[in-house]
């Protein structure tokens, strides 16, 4: 078995400063504030500006992830990225977002697996780095989902917001990322998808309507309430701990009902595990979600770096992916 010695050091975020609260979408949707707060337990996003891409987010969550670490981008060998609103569709932008920090020539790649690609990113990287393939890694989930909703849209535009947040990933003497837990469900991808497709709009762009993000939210919550449960034993097994010995759950900020579905499953209360709930102010960032949630706990205080933390998360595919980690520092 191959020695762990991938660590995640420090967390750094970008939250747009623009504040959108359900006083100002509940008009456009023709419904009251209550309506949105008591389906999704959310109460405001943010959306990025005009100016902001995902570019520019994940370059600022990454660079406050390498001055909390006292790192320079120059020792970073390897950029992940996790979005599934970085619109071009070459270059990537990992490498233009390693360029902009001044690293040296990493290796630099996108991943897409919707809400879980950060997730899947950390698997990658503490597989590269415990491989002895790699060193230092940045992880970056950042999200521009504004600009893929319908603002129409009752079953979307609530639920989504724009964000980034980057984790620097190296080698350490504790604090190890146990294995990664990631499947997908190809059969159930069609709850989570883009409408029409971007062929569809070319063959016929005067007739077809902009593609954008359709979810069927009540599907999609009945298998996260029931699947993800079973997921985070999964995970716990693999990390080699009891349920009972993490502190700290992160579990994908989709909807505050479905992480107080999948608490409740798992037995634990307010006492017993910290539960990370950003949604209710950041809504659901997507592959941005896990380490805003993760700052938004360390930063309140609600959470310390060290303590046990198991995360996991799903989107689109159905791709999940998960792991148990120490918490790290916090910009």
């Amino acid at each position: 078995m191959t020695a762990l010695s991938a660590g995640m050091l420090t967390i750094g975020t970008y939250r747009p400063d623009r504040i959108v609260s359900n006083s100002e979408l509940a008009p456009e949707l023709g419904v009251d504030e209550a309506w949105i707060t008591t389906r999704t337990g959310i109460t405001e996003r943010r959306f990025a500006g005009g100016h902001e891409t995902v570019i520019s987010m994940a370059v600022r969550a990454a660079q406050s992830a390498l001055d909390v670490a006292k790192l320079s981008a120059g020792q970073v060998d390897v950029v992940i990225l996790a979005s599934s609103t970085h619109l071009n569709q070459t270059p990537a932008a990992a490498p233009i977002i390693a360029a902009e920090l001044g690293c040296d020539r990493p290796a630099a790649f996108d991943i897409s697996a919707g809400c879980s690609g950060y997730a899947h990113g950390i698997g990658q990287a503490a597989a590269l780095i415990n491989s002895g393939q790699s060193d230092t890694i940045l992880v970056i989930g950042s999200e521009k989902l504004s600009n893929v909703i319908d603002r129409n849209s009752r079953s979307v535009a609530p639920i989504f917001g724009d964000g980034s947040g980057a984790a620097l990933i190296t080698r350490t003497e504790s604090g190890h990322i146990r294995r990664t837990i990631w499947g997908s469900i190809g059969e159930q991808s069609h709850l989570i998808r883009q409408e029409p497709t971007w062929e569809q709009q070319r063959t016929d762009p005067a007739g077809t309507p902009t593609p954008f993000l359709m979810m069927e939210g009540t599907e999609v919550f009945r298998w996260a309430t029931t699947a993800v449960p079973k997921i985070v034993s999964e995970i716990a097994e693999a990390g080699g701990i009891a349920l009972s010995d993490i502190e700290v759950f992160v579990p994908h900020q989709a909807n505050l009902r479905i992480i107080d579905g999948v608490a409740r499953k798992l037995g634990w209360t307010d006492e017993s595990v910290v539960v990370a709930d950003d949604v209710r102010r950041a809504g659901n960032t997507s592959a941005a979600a896990l380490p805003l949630a993760i700052a938004d706990l360390i930063s309140s205080g609600r959470a310390k770096p060290g303590q046990i933390a198991l995360q996991v998360s799903f989107g689109a595919g159905l791709s999940y992916a998960g792991q148990v980690f120490d918490l790290p520092k916090v910009a």
